[in-house]
């Protein structure tokens, strides 16, 4: 007679069998769905990105224990973990994991491609506490984004090129872009107004830029507005000086080209179109 098989030997065959079931039915639609994946543990949460079968779509699926909580799937487009648009890093995630805000909770940095040419690049912020949840995507168009500590709280500030009027008075390459720091407040990222403000006295050689605008207007014969002004007003309207942006804008306008009006409008309404902006001017 075959001796009786012990409790713990059945208890231990009865868990391996159920790892290998979970292994094969809830693993595996990972494993065969997704291609070139990366995959990252955080505590209870696991994190996969990749690509379908095809490499048709980008994927982004979060599990909590065994369960799947979160997926993204899109046409054409790309997820790395971390800031993969700062190029400093090279390729590297020393954000993922830690505490950005002071919450004491980790959080999840993940960077999305739509695969545009010149669109489109979002940062998004998730934290990975109690619950899974977004806490931010920043929309940095065809720009990168640094996340770094600029008030020297210990946690970072995102900080990234806002660009309502790319195309609009120039082509891509003639457009100009306004710099934006976004600081996590009372449980959500906001623009941090404070860290953007600069006073006029800081704005080095403006006479001097006053000088080189009038000359690439007279040197450019396209109906482009030169990117020497374009920069400075984006530069000086992030810093809180719109006013004085439009005034320089009127002062340099050539007396023989129509459109300064029209101009200061447009440039004003595109502005006050991104939501960036908006927060920032309140």
């Amino acid at each position: 007679m075959p001796k009786k098989i012990s409790k713990k030997i059945l208890s231990f065959i009865f868990s391996q069998t159920l790892t290998f079931f979970y292994m094969y039915y809830e693993l595996r639609p990972v494993h065969a769905e997704v291609m070139n994946q990366t995959i990252k543990s955080f505590g209870e949460y696991r994190v996969v990105l990749g690509k379908s079968t095809n490499m048709m779509e980008g994927i982004f699926i979060v599990y909590r224990g065994n369960i799947k909580i979160h997926e993204e799937r899109e046409f054409g487009s790309y997820y790395w973990f971390g800031n993969h648009f700062d190029e400093s890093l090279n390729g590297h995630d020393p954000h993922s994991g830690k505490d950005l805000t002071g919450k004491k909770n980790p959080n999840l940095v993940i960077s999305h491609w739509t695969g545009g040419a010149h669109c489109c690049n979002y940062l998004s912020i998730y934290e990975l506490g109690s619950t899974f949840r977004k806490l931010a995507t920043v929309d940095g168009g065809s720009y990168g984004f640094r996340l770094v500590d600029l008030d020297n709280d210990k946690f970072p500030e995102i900080e990234f090129w806002d660009w309502p009027i790319d195309y609009l008075f120039s082509s891509f390459a003639g457009s100009a872009q306004g710099k934006t720091i976004l600081k996590f407040s009372d449980g959500k990222y906001k623009v941090a107004s404070n860290l953007m403000k600069r006073p006029i006295g800081q704005f080095k050689d403006l006479e001097k830029k006053k000088a080189d605008i009038k000359v690439a207007f007279k040197q450019d014969k396209t109906p482009d507005i030169p990117y020497l002004l374009l920069e400075l007003m984006m530069d000086l309207s992030y810093s809180g000086h719109i006013i004085f942006a439009l005034d320089i804008a009127e002062e340099i306008w050539p007396t023989d080209r129509p459109g300064l009006a029209k101009f200061k409008l447009e440039f004003s309404r595109s502005l006050s179109s991104s939501e960036y902006w908006k927060d920032f001017f309140k």
